[in-house]
């Protein structure tokens, strides 16, 4: 999973006639962003700064952050300087903001606006916006209001109440000092970090309440760590001592079934908890000796183990009323987890759409199917003949399946493989961009094509 922070400060402003210097200096914003990176580098984030740059890096720096970004990325934006807000809108004043106002007598022209910030992220992943900024009025605003609006899947973390000011010294600010003083706290949710920030504050200094605006569509941890407890483990030394013994029995597929179905029978737990809790404790073995696992949550994880599980009379199904069998014997599934927003299907990036076309030939002694999938893309495809699946490539719109005489049938049921950065882009992540009948979506590997061609 990405992990991607850029951090702005503005702490040395460019002098101007309508605000000489030094007036809107802020001497400590030095160690706001210092401190900050520190504390995301430490978490694991790749952290891009810039200090005390002009508006017009602002935009292209955030664009350039969210480049072949997957869905699922987390992005951290974070401001330290003065802000504000006028006439609805929410403000931040980058380090030209006063000769620029000087010039234009516009605050749009001088400042940078949130929503635009915000409207980069849109589809790009997760965003966390955090502004340590003020949050008075800039001049006399018509209904004295402004609302924080975000689109889906950003948390904004303004560090102080609208109206008021954010509090600093010469060295740290309060909300920054909080967030690093929090930070490493691991494994909870996004929007309680900000709770413990907010409690920091109000503890220590009496005053500033630090709001959140929350419009993510599930859980974030910034800091995750693996840890177990002892059941877990005995779970995992249950599955290590005797999985052997069961594939030895019952062979390699029944065995790995049957050692976890008899681990949760034995500790009077469901499957996909049995399972959740020995993959706790392997992952956390295999991260101690420095190998990089991808991080799933846990309805992430027991939903990828649950699609996993092979249907037939002699391994899974259920009846009418939901209960679980595996070979005929009757089982403790446990609770199968509702599809989080992280593995629910995404909408095709606008104007990207490919509508799939597949239509397939005999010709000349081998089967060719045109088709509009990108150039040089990959595919697996089946036939009768060989009865395997083998992955071919894209030329020229077509498919070639060569010494096709015997072939009765032809069966596509493939992911799109790019094979180049063209492709993937053009695909999407997970093939979203792909429509149509022949498009059918799977919650692990996303969009697939999936037709089937008799001959």
């Amino acid at each position: 999973m990405q992990r991607r922070a850029v951090l702005f400060s503005a702490g040395e402003y460019l002098d101007s006639r309508t605000y000489p210097k030094p007036s809107l200096e802020l001497v400590g914003i030095k160690y706001d962003i210092l401190a900050l990176e520190k504390r995301l580098t430490q978490i694991g984030f790749t952290v891009t700064k810039k200090e005390n740059v002009g508006k017009d890096e602002y935009i292209p720096t955030l664009q350039l952050s969210v480049e072949h970004s997957p869905n699922d990325a987390i992005h951290i934006v974070y401001f330290s300087g003065h802000g504000g807000h006028y006439n609805g809108k929410n403000y931040i004043y980058p380090s030209d903001f006063a000769r620029r106002y000087d010039l234009s007598n516009d605050l749009d022209e001088a400042s940078v606006n949130i929503e635009d910030i915000i409207s980069i992220f849109k589809g790009k992943g997760r965003l966390i916006l955090i502004l340590d900024a003020c949050r008075c009025d800039f001049g006399i605003s018509k209904g004295y209001y402004s609302e924080m609006t975000s689109s889906e899947d950003v948390y904004i973390a303004y560090g102080t109440l609208f109206g008021s000011a954010s509090t600093a010294t010469s060295g740290f600010s309060w909300f920054t000092e909080a967030i690093c003083d929090e930070i490493l706290t691991p494994n909870i949710d996004v929007d309680i970090l900000f709770t413990q920030v907010r409690r920091n504050i109000l503890t220590k200094h009496y005053v500033q309440t630090p709001p959140s605006v929350n419009t993510l569509l599930d859980k974030i941890i910034l800091h995750s760590e693996l840890y177990y407890d002892d059941i877990d483990k005995q779970i995992y030394d249950f599955v290590e001592r005797y999985g052997d013994e069961y594939s030895d029995k019952y062979g390699y597929f029944h065995g790995d079934d049957l050692i976890f179905i008899d681990a949760a029978q034995y500790f009077n737990i469901g499957l996909l908890d049995a399972i959740w809790k020995f993959r706790i404790v392997s992952n956390k073995i295999f991260k101690d000796k420095g190998v990089d696992l991808p991080e799933l949550n846990e309805a992430e994880e027991k939903l990828v183990s649950f699609l996993g599980f092979t249907r037939s009379e002699k391994f899974f199904t259920f009846d009418e009323s939901h209960t679980w069998y595996y070979n005929g014997r009757q089982i403790r599934m446990g609770e199968i987890p509702p599809l989080p927003p992280s593995m629910q299907r995404k909408l095709p990036e606008t104007g990207k759409e490919l509508n799939v076309r597949l239509e397939a030939k005999k010709e000349s002694g081998n089967i060719i199917v045109e088709t509009n999938l990108p150039e040089q893309s990959e595919i697996f495809v089946w036939d009768s003949k060989s009865k395997f699946s083998k992955k071919l490539v894209i030329s020229n719109g077509k498919i070639i399946i060569p010494d096709a005489d015997e072939i009765k049938k032809v069966i596509i049921d493939s992911s799109i493989f790019g094979t180049d950065d063209n492709t993937k882009r053009l695909i999407g992540d997970k093939s979203r961009n792909l429509i149509g009948e022949y498009v059918k979506y799977h919650p692990i590997y996303g969009n697939q094509v999936k037709c089937v061609f008799e001959f």
